[in-house]
């Protein structure tokens, strides 16, 4: 899977690289027709709390994308919490895939 990072106003060190490597590329083994996957990360510093870590990862499958985003306080609990979403959004577009329009088997 190709995984393309995009970061503003964080810098990409290497230990966050190979983070965003191994857990995004981790989810190869739920699904293995994935195009392109795209992760995004960004620090928000305008939110009266404090900096504030996005997390965003679309990926692109056969006719259809898997999107997840999530906010947090680290950016590496940003990507761990957006993992579990993923994972249940790949199940969804696993099943609509395999029962089109709705229909279900009888098993």
């Amino acid at each position: 899977m190709k995984i393309t990072i995009y970061h503003k106003k964080i810098e990409l060190t290497d230990k966050l690289y190979d983070y965003v490597q191994e857990k995004v590329g981790g989810l190869e083994q739920y699904i293995d027709n994935v195009i392109e996957c795209f992760v995004e990360l960004d620090e928000d510093t305008s939110m009266k709390s404090g900096k504030k870590f996005r997390c965003e990862v679309q990926m692109k499958v056969p006719r259809s994308s898997i999107r997840a985003e999530e906010i947090a306080y680290d950016i590496f609990e940003a990507i761990d919490l957006v993992i579990p979403k993923l994972t249940k959004q790949i199940e969804k577009y696993k099943g609509t895939r395999s029962h089109p329009r709705g229909i279900k088997s009888l098993n």
